[in-house]
């Protein structure tokens, strides 16, 4: 979610007195903004923009871009990021995650832009130094130290492991610490919670399924859940299985408790038969199903539902069956062994501030596996193996075309330079993101790994773009 108006502005010198004016007429716009945020009164917030942003920005656009907050929770609280001629740009905590907000006020209440995105990590490029273990012996060495070096001078960065699949050999690249000032650097066996790259493994599992006569992609969801469900439908035309794997089942990515709005991804939560009947009577798709792509935490929550059922067996021990051991991936699960717990690296927020452990079961399927950069290679070499009829299904078309498309919970698009297939997903926990990319006509991949969770993923995939970008020449 990223959309930003602005309209051209005069540059003004301000006094300190008209400054502290100018910011305090920013603070009015901002409170009654969030006001409207908090309300889920879009059209409230639209009508605040002056004539000249009305004329360039539809309502259409600007109400979709705020209803995608909804998910993350109420406004707790607001803080100045800075002020300058062009207006104020805001931090927004929300229960969730934090947004940043730009706006220019012309008047009281009134905007000529306004901006909202997701509150990116500050970049602090201090760092000259980092701990490593690159030889710096080959190319491919190089290649990745050019990579990193940009994104590791962040001193906001915690640790960082970079896997490349080429030629046929694994290669593993650490850099920075475990824990911050433990003076650790990380290990190919060092494990990192990969997020929503988790759904790629559930895709994989949908594919076995199909194949094992288990589920069929054009069933209609209900077949696979005990009870009535009127409403998992949009105009007669039921969310069918497909509809869950490719994000087109309109279904909301993280719908609260009924009752007490709680998340249901929440840290701890017990997620049992009757509070998944709660969610399920509470949702309905807000579009055609199969027919607009929009992520969903929630559809990718209720598909592992659906394979536990069908296979009568958790979805970890289906992990384990069809992907950990026949891939040969010993360090990977949903929950970490005792004795693996020393590998753990150390998660940090946003805030510099340690995470914590955690476990949902609607959340396993959508972001709960933890694994290594090693893994995480042999991973990419499975899903290369033609001979792995379950991860070639996966791989499949099921909306979109080659350019932008998606598979069984893969991206799936063409790279502009190049103009290779490559099959991706990204992923962020609080404490840790992931970047997976495989390039199957190059028998290729890329996995990168860090400690540090809720930053902007470009710049993994800028890194990324230097590796891929080293093969074409």
């Amino acid at each position: 979610m990223k959309l930003f108006f602005c309209i051209s502005l005069f540059l003004i010198a301000l006094s300190a007195p008209a400054q502290q004016a100018a910011i305090g007429a920013h603070d009015v716009l901002k409170d009654s903004i969030v006001a409207k945020l908090n309300r889920g009164d879009w059209q409230g917030i639209y009508a605040m923009g002056n004539a000249t942003f009305r004329a360039e920005v539809s309502e259409a656009q600007l109400t979709g871009l705020l209803a995608a907050t909804k998910d993350f929770g109420r406004i707790t609280v607001s803080e100045l990021i800075s002020f300058d001629s062009t207006g104020a740009l805001y931090r927004l905590r929300l229960a969730k995650r934090s947004l940043q907000l730009s706006v220019s006020a012309t008047g009281p209440r009134v905007y000529r832009s306004l901006g909202l995105s997701f509150y990116k990590l500050p970049i602090v490029r201090t760092r000259t130094r980092f701990l490593s273990d690159n030889p710096l012996k080959t190319h491919l060495d190089s290649v990745v130290q050019r990579a990193v070096t940009e994104y590791m001078s962040n001193a906001n960065v915690a640790g960082l492991s970079v896997g490349v699949l080429v030629g046929g050999q694994l290669h593993v690249y650490d850099f920075g610490e475990t824990e911050k000032g433990s003076g650790v650097l990380p290990t190919p066996s060092t494990i990192y919670e990969i997020g929503s790259v988790t759904k790629t493994f559930t895709g994989t599992l949908l594919a076995q399924a199909v194949l094992d006569g288990k589920v069929r992609l054009q069933d209609d969801v209900r077949q696979y859940v005990a009870g009535q469900y009127p409403d998992l439908q949009y105009a007669g035309a039921p969310v069918r299985v497909v509809h869950l794997s490719n994000h087109t089942s309109g279904l909301p990515s993280e719908p609260p408790l009924p009752g007490t709005g709680q998340d249901p991804f929440a840290p701890g939560l017990l997620v049992d038969d009757a509070l998944v009947r709660q969610l399920l009577l509470s949702v309905r798709p807000d579009t055609l199903p199969g027919v607009r792509r929009a992520y969903s935490n929630f559809a990718v929550g209720l598909e592992g539902l659906i394979l536990e059922k069908a296979y009568r067996a958790p979805y970890e021990q289906l992990l384990k069956q069809y992907i950990f051991r026949p891939y040969g991936m010993r360090h990977s699960a949903i929950a970490v062994a005792k004795r693996d717990l020393s590998r753990y690296a150390a998660g940090y927020d946003v805030e510099g501030n340690r995470t914590a452990y955690w476990r949902n079961r609607l959340a396993e399927p959508a972001g709960g596996i933890r694994s290594t950069p090693h893994d995480m290679l042999l991973y990419v070499r499975g899903q290369l193996d033609r001979h792995r009829a379950a991860a070639q299904l996966s791989h499949q078309l099921t909306f979109g075309t080659a350019q932008a498309g998606a598979g069984l919970n893969w991206g799936i698009s063409t790279t502009k330079t190049g103009h290779h297939l490559r099959w991706s997903h990204d992923g962020g926990t609080d404490g840790f993101t992931s970047l997976l990319l495989i390039y199957p006509e190059l028998e290729a991949g890329i996995v990168l790994l860090t400690n540090t969770g809720d930053h902007s993923i470009d710049s993994f995939y800028s890194i990324a773009r230097t590796i891929y970008s080293s093969w074409l020449k």
